[in-house]
């Protein structure tokens, strides 16, 4: 029986699906570390003995959520359509792979973003869940959503995982390990008939004035690839040149910042009147102009001109990493639309309402200025997200994908061109997306016995601690945010999420695009030391060059992963 069709896709949405079709960019991983007391008491073994326990609140949101029902049909044609499935078996969406200790779920989402979504195959969802047992913390997991961008965006993941965490302690009566009850089916029906919720396109005017429309035109559509990036001005994107005849391997480092680490990069923010994403910006492009942008000659003029300091000058290991004399780096800041239209869209909905801002020319130099970089870049944020022209320019990109051919493979045709006429084949040097903060779960469980005391009877106050009680079953302690490395996008992919007051940074990026991992894990390492460098107590109102940076970045430098909380 044919499935039934929910709606056409539109033009956002056949952008992912296309990225998809040519292996350009593959998914997105939302999820969270979870504590509960009772599993270490039953713990649970087995995949069916999870999707058990998951039954219930799994089946509850497929019900709020009909995103997390579809398929795509006729997808390698002009007119793409979403399907609805009839039922879904949730024990061919759960994997389950134990890891020792938490330091190794990075290898868990790294094989996750190198395992694309089948679109051909109409028989499962967009999305999967991994669970990850942590042996040596018996009471400990991860739950990690991985989904397609086609139906949700971070904001919306970041929602969903939140009702996932609170209706497993909700519903968690519903599956005891410790009795013999006869396993229930876990093939479940698609009963809910909500609309999905409706793309971008139709909530808000996305057409190009005329003004982008003569410019985008002539500059993406009609200028041919030499050309256009003759007249560009060079920027860095990656060590190796983008291509589409390599896989699209991702690969990744962790990073999380304990308390107190967090703290002090919030605190940090706010005595400097910037914001947190502002102060990870300036620490990112700092490194990136010290790992991958720094020449011999470079690294010697910094010596010089810091001849009274007693650190050394970066290691030959580290100097001509396809370096060109003149180039600057792109930056790109992954925006939200939900609150930025007129009628503003929960974050309950799941779909795709992200735009992006991309930061041009920018020029590292010895006498750069760490806060001066940072709150410039704030100005951007503010100009592009409060302004109307700053509103018009992330919306009017959508507007000129309906420009498009409506050719079958029109858009694989035109998507294949950026390698060829974007700098490196890829249109930035590096993105840094961040959830904020979200998963406030031990905030509010603080506040319910508060709550119980102000309850009329006594049997309202047992009413109200029973459901803390419930609520309390399953503890989120951290989060975890990443994405798989896209081919034409940046070369470096931050991915930041704060949960329970630790902040977690993965780092993503395209295995063809560095030479060897290490090239990731020294950026990172290089990322934290100038920003704890940058934000020190001590510094208070001094500023913080980039000279500094250069020549005291190999000072003691940081071992991978061993200092993480």
């Amino acid at each position: 029986m044919p499935l039934r069709v929910a709606r056409a896709v539109e033009n956002l949405e056949r952008y992912n699906i296309t990225r998809s079709i040519l292996n350009i960019y593959h998914n997105v991983l939302v999820g969270n570390k979870v504590q509960s007391s009772s599993l270490a008491q039953y713990p649970l073994s087995s995949t069916q003995e999870w999707a058990q326990l998951l039954l219930d609140p799994v089946t509850w949101l497929l019900d709020q959520h009909p995103s997390l029902t579809l398929v795509v049909g006729d997808y390698l044609t002009a007119k793409p359509m979403f399907l609805r499935l009839e039922s879904i078996n949730l024990l061919s969406l759960i994997r389950v792979i134990p890891i020792r200790t938490s330091s190794q779920v990075d290898h868990v989402v790294e094989e996750e973003h190198n395992t694309p979504f089948d679109l051909s195959d109409q028989s499962t969802p967009l999305w999967r869940l991994v669970i990850a047992p942590i042996e040596d913390d018996p009471s400990a997991f991860y739950l990690l959503y991985t989904f397609h961008h086609v139906i949700g965006d971070g904001r919306s993941a970041m929602v969903l995982t939140e009702q996932l965490v609170e209706q497993l302690s909700l519903l968690r009566h519903a599956f005891d390990p410790k009795s013999n009850t006869i396993l229930r089916s876990t093939q479940i029906p698609i009963t809910t008939n909500k609309p999905i919720p409706a793309p971008i396109e139709t909530r808000v005017n996305c057409y190009p004035s005329l003004r982008t429309l003569l410019y985008e035109a002539t500059r993406a559509l009609l200028l041919p690839g030499f050309l256009k990036k003759t007249l560009e001005t060079r920027y860095w994107a990656g060590e190796i040149d983008s291509s589409l005849d390599v896989p699209n391997k991702t690969e990744l480092v962790c990073l999380q910042f304990s308390h107190r680490e967090t703290s002090k990069i919030i605190q940090a923010a706010k005595r400097r009147s910037t914001t947190v994403q502002s102060v990870l910006y300036a620490a990112s492009i700092f490194a990136v102009k010290f790992v991958f942008m720094s020449s011999a000659s470079s690294s010697s003029s910094s010596s010089s001109s810091s001849s009274s300091s007693s650190c050394p000058s970066p290691p030959a290991s580290i100097k001509d990493n396809n370096y060109k004399e003149g180039e600057v780096i792109v930056f790109a800041t992954p925006v939200s639309l939900r609150d930025l239209i007129p009628y503003p869209i929960s974050p309950e909905e799941q779909g795709n309402y992200s735009s992006e801002i991309l930061h041009h020319n920018i020029r590292i130099q010895d006498g750069s200025c760490f806060w001066k970089m940072a709150h410039s870049y704030r100005k951007q944020i503010i100009h592009a997200t409060t302004t109307t022209r700053g509103r018009r320019n992330l919306l009017e990109h959508f507007g000129m994908l309906s420009l498009l051919s409506k050719r079958d493979g029109a858009w694989e045709k035109f998507m294949t061109s950026r390698v060829k006429k974007d700098q490196h084949g890829r249109k930035a040097t590096i993105k840094l997306s961040n959830l904020g903060r979200g998963w406030d779960q031990q905030q509010q469980q603080q506040q319910q016995p508060w709550c119980a005391c102000k309850t009329g009877n006594e049997e309202e106050k047992q009413g109200v601690a029973a459901a803390a009680a419930v609520t309390s079953e399953f503890l989120v302690t951290d989060a975890v945010f990443s994405q798989s490395s896209g081919v034409t996008a940046s070369a470096i992919t931050m991915n930041v999420a704060t949960a329970n007051g630790m902040m977690t940074v993965i780092t993503t990026w395209q295995k063809a695009a560095f030479h060897g991992r290490e090239r990731g894990q020294l950026f990172m390492n290089t990322f934290k030391k100038i920003l704890f460098e940058a934000i020190d107590d001590g510094r208070e109102e001094e500023e913080y060059l980039f000279h500094e940076a250069a020549v005291c970045s190999t000072k003691g430098g940081i071992p991978y992963r061993d200092d993480i909380a």
